[in-house]
């Protein structure tokens, strides 16, 4: 397990299988991509990393998981209940021309945490005509 600032990395091989689509909980999360690497971020609002793990399953799906703290009690009776509390899980299908042994996650900022995962490089391999 490596440790990049106050977020877990946990880079993990298993033998189930996970569906590109699973969501468990709720974390909302954006995925975008540039000509070298695709960025998925998470809202993570309050957590450390004690409330975060990132895995990678077969090398094919990223995926995002924790637990948001419990609600506080308070006296009296609640009118409005909005924020997060309990559980979530967040699961993605990775495309093939990624580099899984080079992604990083960077710190939570402001309750966001940023996930880059580099592309392969395409190799073009010039055949000579006889």
């Amino acid at each position: 397990m490596a440790r990049n600032g106050s977020i877990c990395l946990l880079l993990a091989r298993t033998t189930h299988i996970v569906l590109s689509s699973i969501s468990c909980g709720q974390v909302d999360a954006d995925w975008t991509e540039d000509c070298d690497s695709h960025f998925f971020i998470f809202d993570v609002p309050g957590l450390t990393v004690k409330d975060v793990t990132l895995d990678i399953i077969d090398d094919i799906h990223l995926q995002i998981s924790g637990e948001f703290p419990p609600e506080r009690n308070f006296p009296g009776k609640w009118h409005t209940k909005e924020r997060r509390t309990g559980a979530f899980r967040r699961t993605f299908q990775l495309p093939q021309d990624v580099l899984t042994s080079q992604i990083r996650a960077f710190d939570v900022e402001a309750g966001v945490l940023v996930v880059k995962v580099p592309k392969r490089k395409a190799f073009v391999r010039t055949i000579p005509i006889a």
